[in-house]
């Protein structure tokens, strides 16, 4: 019985490589770095909340576990450009995960110690300086993804990378916490260093395109750099940006509170079909990132329409859920939505990676990333104001009218951009 699940296993990875396009070996030690790197933080922050928790027998300082990590992950950001004037990107993500491993060991042996009050400090210093570590990985990453593959087949490798990225999301997320109720804090963050181990060895395989660097730029102008290009009109890029406020500011109706309460009030469920709805989720997600690597010809070709599709029927199907009092209903639409978020997700990659030279790519991700913590920490505070003083499913509609703003926003400039040229 048990070589036939090993040979099932194969063959289904087999497929699934075959259908990424048949990448050169760079890309696919990129590929591996990326998703190992995913499983093992995600495992990282849920041994982290479990730890202070059980430390401090604080909910409170137990959620600010990701939180102290986005904000280590935010202050990069303002560093990173600077960082990536002077060193190759794969010299800085090599760097990057060789601090990490470290700072998840120091990690390790302070929660050896028994004392709540000498360690505490320590460990969520420790949690921000892995943020802000990690801050340094992100972009590099998504910046050597072209400089990795041909032109032809970005829509595969960002499709490829983008499945690859929620199947270890929902494996870290619904298989951590039982692995963590079984064996202990300690076994896991174990787990997750070895893991890091693995994604550091993989990152030195990693052979991309030469690209020229240069320190004579000012600094100034260093820091700027990204965030010209974010609102470049000349290339569709400032489209792209505006449409990402408006949908990261909807993006806050899947906060974890924001899905509680509406699975309890609107829903009339208990807490395990908050759990459903978000693997839901990431079963869409999946699913959808393998149908447009069939389709990524497709979607490569004509992005920016791809990305207007994704976003308006988002918009609609998020409109659905919110009418929607059926709990099973609510969850096979959170499934239909996982593969337009990603033809939106997808295709914006690609979009960019065709628009500006290699190594542009790692400034406008890293301050890519920067608006993203600030909008979402709006979001945040805008959609917890919605549900307090008009009902949670206020925030619903008022995401699926941004989501929409945003498609016909996209289309508006679409259509005018065509009947100039």
């Amino acid at each position: 019985m048990k070589p036939k699940v090993v040979y099932n296993e194969i063959y289904y990875i087999s497929i699934f490589c075959y259908i990424g396009g048949l990448m050169n070996s760079s890309f696919y030690y990129l590929w591996s770095n990326i998703s190992i790197s995913k499983l093992a933080l995600s495992l990282f922050t849920m041994t982290m909340t479990l730890s202070i928790y059980k430390l401090s027998n604080s909910a409170t300082l137990s959620a600010l576990v990701m939180f102290v990590y986005v904000i280590g992950k935010f202050f990069s950001s303002f560093v990173f450009p600077f960082i990536s004037e002077k060193y190759p990107l794969q010299k800085i993500l090599k760097r990057s995960m060789f601090l990490q491993i470290v700072i998840l060991f120091a990690v390790y042996i302070l929660l050896n110690k028994a004392t709540i009050h000498s360690i505490l400090f320590l460990i969520f210093l420790l949690i921000w300086i892995a943020g802000f570590v990690d801050g340094f990985s992100s972009p590099s990453r998504m910046a050597l993804i072209p400089t990795t593959v041909t032109e032809y087949k970005l829509g595969r490798a960002n499709s490829l990378i983008s499945t690859t990225d929620q199947v270890f999301s929902l494996v870290g997320w619904s298989v951590g916490a039982v692995l963590l109720n079984r064996y202990g804090q300690l076994l896991i963050l174990l787990v997750s260093i070895i893991l890091l181990c693995i994604s550091f060895i993989t990152s030195i395989q990693i052979k991309a395109n030469s690209i020229t660097y240069s320190a004579t730029k000012l600094k100034w102008a260093t820091f700027k750099s990204g965030w010209t290009m974010l609102f470049n009109p000349r290339n569709n890029l400032r489209t792209i940006t505006n449409m990402d406020i408006l949908e990261g500011v909807a993006s806050g109706i899947w906060i974890g509170g924001i899905t509680l309460v509406f699975v309890k009030e609107v829903l009339n469920k208990g807490e395990q079909w908050w759990g459903f709805i978000n693997t839901g989720y990431f079963i869409g997600s999946i699913a959808g990132g393998m149908l447009i690597m069939l389709f990524s010809h497709k979607v490569q070709k004509n992005p920016f329409r791809a990305i207007m599709i994704g976003s308006f029927f988002v918009s609609f199907l998020v409109f659905l859920y919110a009418l929607n009092k059926i709990a099973v209903i609510a969850i096979l639409l959170v499934i239909l939505m996982g593969p337009f978020y990603q033809l939106r997700d997808i295709a914006q990659q690609v979009f960019i990676q065709k628009q500006l030279r290699e190594e542009s790519l790692a400034k406008l991700y890293a301050a890519k990333d920067n608006l993203y913590y600030l909008v979402f920490t709006f979001s945040v505070f805008i959609t917890g104001l919605i549900s307090d003083y008009f009902g949670v499913i206020f925030v619903y509609y008022f995401a699926g009218l941004l989501y929409l703003a945003s498609s016909f926003y996209a289309y508006a400039l679409f259509k005018r951009a065509k009947s100039v040229t």
